[in-house]
């Protein structure tokens, strides 16, 4: 198993940030390949995703920790990918998400392509750096 922890300053209060985060029809906006997002009841998620030419569909299990701004989230089925994403207030204009995110570099080759091993990793480390910083634009723009 892969684990990854990315963290991005975003000049942004904690609030703004984390409603954007809890707002999961948005994720198509800031999240690489996800093509249509939709809450399916408490704790739960579908995800339209695209990679290359893959296109799959995720469920998601979701606990929202408001009081903390943690979201927490786990696929079911193949890939398993677990992760966490938080916000933390700097100041009150000023805020940082930090990314937690656990898979089997394998399991994510098998369901999307793409290359082995080490590389894939890197891929999927990419992938996340850019989704933070397509975040991060899109709340600061």
């Amino acid at each position: 198993m892969s684990r990854l922890e990315e963290h991005i300053d975003i000049n942004a209060p904690a609030q703004k940030v984390w409603d954007r985060l809890h707002d999961v029809k948005a994720y198509p906006a800031f999240i690489d390949g996800v093509q249509r997002a939709r809450p399916q009841g408490a704790g739960r998620a579908r995800l339209d995703v695209r990679a290359g030419s893959v296109q799959r569909e995720f469920a998601a299990v979701l606990d929202d920790r408001a009081s903390d701004q943690v979201i927490s989230w786990q696929t079911e089925g193949s890939p398993e990918l677990k992760g966490t994403l938080s916000v933390r207030p700097l100041d009150r204009d000023h805020s940082q998400v930090q990314i937690r995110l656990e898979y089997e570099p394998g399991a994510v080759q098998d369901a999307f392509g793409g290359p082995k091993g080490m590389a894939q990793v890197h891929r999927v480390e990419n992938t996340v750096r850019g989704d933070l910083q397509q975040l991060k634009s899109l709340l600061e723009g």
